[in-house]
C-alpha cells in the first residue's frame, strides 16, 4: 500500500498544485505527451483509467475522446479535478491497490506519478493486473534529463541540505520497468519542451512546493537566487528544457 506519509504529502500539495502548475506552464509543457498518448488510444473502445490523475491536466485531454475514470488517493486533488472537469468520473483509492476487477479495463494511463516512488514496480504490476489482454497502457514521467527537476534537485541539496530522492527514469529504465511486469513495449520516446519563465515565478513555485516554508525561512535575496541559478538565467528569466519519457505498451497475455 502507498505510505501514509506520501498520502499526507499529496493531500497538502493538492492545495497549491494548480497554482504551482500554472507558474510552470505545466499544461503547455506536457501537450506533446498528450498528443502522442491520444494517437495511441485512438482504437480503444471503452473506459480509460487515469491512475494518479491529480488535478486533471493530462486527464482533460483524455476525456475529449474517451470515458475516463480518474483515480487518486488525495481528496484535495480529486476535488480540483472535479472542478476542472465536471463530467469526469472519480475514484479515491490507493494507486497500488486498485478496487477494480482483474483484466477488466481496456486502457490504463499513468502520467507523472512514478517519480514519487523509489521503486514503482508494484504500481505498474497493479496497472497490468486490471488491464485486459490486448489492452493498452501508457506510462509517462520526468526524464533523468529534465532540466527543471535536475535544477530543483540541485537547489534543494545546496540550499536546504537534503535530497528529494525521486525516481528519474531514462527511456531504457522506463521500458525495463514495463517489461519486468510482463507488459509488451510498443514504443519509447523522449519528448522535450522549452520552458522560459520569469525568475520571480520560478522562486514562487518553489515557495508553493512541499518544502516551500523551508525556502522562505532562508530569506534569500534576488542576487542570491541569481547566483544559485547561474547559467540557467538569461537576464531575469530562467531558461530550461523539459524532457519527458513516454512508454506505450500492451498486455499480451493473462
Amino acid at each position: 500500500m502507498v505510505s501514509k506519509g506520501l498520502m499526507d504529502l499529496w493531500q497538502r500539495r493538492g492545495r497549491t498544485f494548480s497554482e504551482r502548475s500554472s507558474l510552470l506552464q505545466r499544461a503547455e509543457a506536457v501537450q506533446g505527451v498528450m498528443d502522442e498518448s491520444l494517437l495511441y488510444l485512438q482504437c480503444v473502445k471503452g473506459i480509460v483509467v487515469d491512475v494518479g490523475c491529480g488535478h486533471g491536466i493530462p486527464t482533460v485531454s483524455l476525456v475529449q475522446g474517451h470515458q475516463v475514470i480518474g483515480v487518486d488517493f488525495a481528496s484535495t486533488m480529486l476535488s480540483r479535478a472535479k472542478s476542472n472537469i465536471p463530467s469526469l468520473d472519480l475514484l479515491r483509492a490507493s494507486i497500488d491497490h486498485l478496487p477494480l476487477r482483474t483484466a477488466s479495463i481496456p486502457a490504463v494511463t499513468c502520467f507523472f506519478v512514478l517519480s514519487d516512488y523509489s521503486d514503482p514496480t508494484n504500481i505498474v504490476n497493479e496497472l497490468g493486473r486490471v488491464l485486459q489482454v490486448k489492452g493498452r497502457i501508457i506510462l509517462a514521467d520526468y526524464s533523468s534529463n529534465d532540466d527543471l527537476n535536475n535544477v530543483i534537485d540541485d537547489l534543494q541539496v545546496r540550499i536546504l541540505g537534503r535530497s528529494r530522492g525521486m525516481f528519474r527514469p531514462t527511456p531504457e529504465a522506463m521500458s525495463m520497468l514495463m517489461r519486468r511486469t510482463g507488459l509488451k513495449v510498443k514504443a519509447v520516446k523522449e519528448l522535450s519542451h522549452p520552458l522560459t519563465i520569469p525568475l520571480v515565478n520560478f522562486i514562487n513555485q518553489l515557495y508553493l512546493s512541499s518544502v516551500g516554508v523551508q525556502y522562505r525561512e532562508k530569506q534569500l535575496s534576488k542576487d542570491q537566487w541569481m547566483r544559485f541559478l547561474g547559467g540557467w538565467l538569461k537576464g531575469s528569466k530562467v531558461h530550461l528544457t523539459r524532457r519527458f519519457v513516454l512508454v506505450l505498451g500492451e498486455k499480451t497475455s493473462s
